[in-house]
């Protein structure tokens, strides 16, 4: 997926070997690079084609890590494992790829960084989490860094909609809800069917809408269709599925806070594939990203006591 979820706050942090720098090394440039490949992907399949193989594809390949690890037990769990995977997984493809047909990836890759200051927000209001001043003064910071990342949208002539960012900062709130969903309803279970379930229920309605309003025939037709496809099995099955599965092995081998720093490398990396592609960078963008980066540190930041 195009964001990693928030580590299980009980997971204890252990020193980081160089395996855990490679991992983490290799997830930040898989989904720091997802937006230049929605990019690639777009002008043959529309954000509709996009979104539903994308989730169909990841969904179908992790129902063996499903089947593995799903226990009778599990199954009342099974509206919390819907809510995560329709909320946190299928609708915010939808945004993305909605989004990214009239914004630029660099400034996409920002916004999503957004996450952890939404999930401050859900986990405030609706999971009765305490909240810190410097914490506000983050999730403030981060909205002004979101504020100006559309502004450099406005100012781009490329940006066909820049008022489809909008739907980049609603994506990450859908984000924060599965996140607090997964940490307070789904607490003690093992990431690997965290990882797996949600996204097998997120590919049913995502195929059924695949087949009943979408025409994944017709881009095939276009020039360059097979390139488009072979980066969007890519996106799919490496980016989304197995991804989140390194994800989970990295909080085990080297802690939440640890594999948490994701969150600051991707917006760095999305921001360097724009900038090999020729997107306008102004500074509007770098002082968006240090706004969020700067919130991101302060929504993270643990308070002693």
């Amino acid at each position: 997926m195009s964001v990693p979820k928030t580590p299980h706050p009980n997971h204890s942090e252990v020193a980081a070997g160089p395996l855990a720098f490679l991992i983490l090394g290799i997830l930040s440039l898989l989904w720091g690079s997802s937006f230049i490949l929605m990019k690639r992907i777009l002008p043959v399949f529309p954000p509709l084609e996009l979104a539903t193989l994308r989730i169909g594809m990841a969904g179908l390949a992790m129902i063996p890590l499903w089947l593995w690890h799903m226990k009778r037990e599990h199954w009342r769990l099974l509206p919390w494992f819907a809510v995560v995977g329709l909320v946190g997984n299928g609708i915010p493809a939808l945004l993305f790829a909605t989004a990214q047909t009239g914004i630029d990836s660099g400034a996409a890759g920002v916004l999503n960084a957004l996450t952890p200051m939404f999930t401050l927000v859900v986990g405030w209001a609706f999971f009765g989490k305490n909240t810190q001043k410097s914490q506000l003064l983050g999730l403030c910071l981060g909205l002004v860094g979101a504020v100006l990342l559309i502004l450099s949208q406005h100012r781009i002539q490329s940006a066909s909609n820049p008022n489809l960012a909008l739907l980049l900062v609603l994506a990450t709130f859908f984000y924060g809800i599965s996140v607090n969903t997964v940490g307070h309803r789904l607490k003690g279970i093992t990431p690997w069917l965290t990882a797996s379930l949600p996204l097998v229920i997120a590919s049913i309605p995502a195929l059924l809408a695949l087949w009943w309003w979408g025409d994944p025939v017709t881009p095939m037709q276009q020039e360059g269709a097979w390139n488009a496809l072979y980066l969007l099995f890519f996106l799919s099955l490496v980016n989304s599925a197995f991804s989140l599965v390194a994800f989970n092995y990295l909080i085990q081998l080297a802690g939440p806070l640890f594999a948490s720093t994701t969150t600051y490398m991707m917006p760095v990396v999305a921001l360097l594939w724009a900038y090999w592609d020729g997107e306008t960078l102004n500074a509007y963008h770098l002082t968006g990203l240090l706004a969020i980066v700067g919130g991101i540190t302060l929504v993270n930041k643990r308070h002693k006591g």
